[in-house]
């Protein structure tokens, strides 16, 4: 059975999905939920927290709460709370969800990447190369690659969601080292990703996209096992 605070903010959720609090507009008084939802304040500041951290509400110090303009920042804040609580089982669906986004990024940067994206790419390479025998290190220019290509698909709702997965997406490289060096066969698989950008290949991208999440997302599955 939900918890008290959960009931309420999935029927307060609905109403602002459904225009009935709309952006912007003040958010009612404790007293008035306490009232309306007969709950502690407690449970409603539980309720209101949850509303916060899916980034359909924002607090203003000293004027209230108000419901969020829409805004990618809040889908992004909204998917970064998600990933950061996601426990094991779910974190291998926001793998999935991973692979599903940044093979279309792989795509689009193909079609869409200038020298600039394509030069900073390879300047990524050269510090994994170089940093190759630091985790840490490593599994942050790992990241800074993907976020790199992200950003060159010219799709800004690809890059803030994959930004917001960014901290767990580090992480997750760092885990997926290891005892073994991957560190070889992780730069060859960015290398054939960014020799089918710089070509414009949009497929081949796509593919060899694929190709390497699928390994790493297995690699994964391995050690969790």
């Amino acid at each position: 059975m939900l918890r008290r605070s959960a009931q309420i903010a999935g029927e307060l959720e609905q109403e602002i999905l459904a225009g009935k609090l709309a952006p912007g507009e003040r958010l009612p008084s404790e007293e008035k939920f306490r009232e309306r939802f007969k709950a502690s304040r407690t449970v409603i500041r539980e309720a209101i927290q949850q509303l916060r951290g899916r980034g359909l509400l924002r607090t203003q110090k000293g004027s209230g709460t108000y419901i969020c303009d829409p805004s990618l920042e809040s889908l992004g804040s909204a998917v970064e709370s998600y990933s950061a609580l996601a426990e094991e089982g779910d974190f291998l669906e926001l793998i999935d969800f991973r692979i599903l986004i940044e093979t279309e990024c792989a795509r689009l940067a193909a079609k869409n990447a200038g020298e600039q994206v394509i030069r900073e790419l390879s300047r990524i390479l050269e510090t994994m190369d170089r940093v190759r025998e630091s985790r840490e290190k490593f599994s942050k220019a790992d990241i800074a690659f993907h976020l790199a290509i992200a950003r060159g698909s010219g799709n800004a709702i690809y890059a803030i969601l994959l930004a917001a997965l960014e901290k767990r997406c580090i992480a997750y490289a760092q885990t997926n080292r290891g005892d073994g060096d991957l560190a070889n066969p992780v730069i060859a698989g960015h290398r054939e990703i960014l020799d089918a950008i710089e070509a414009g290949l949009p497929d081949k991208a796509a593919e060899s996209m694929r190709r390497h999440l699928l390994s790493s997302r297995r690699h994964f599955v391995d050690l969790a096992g």
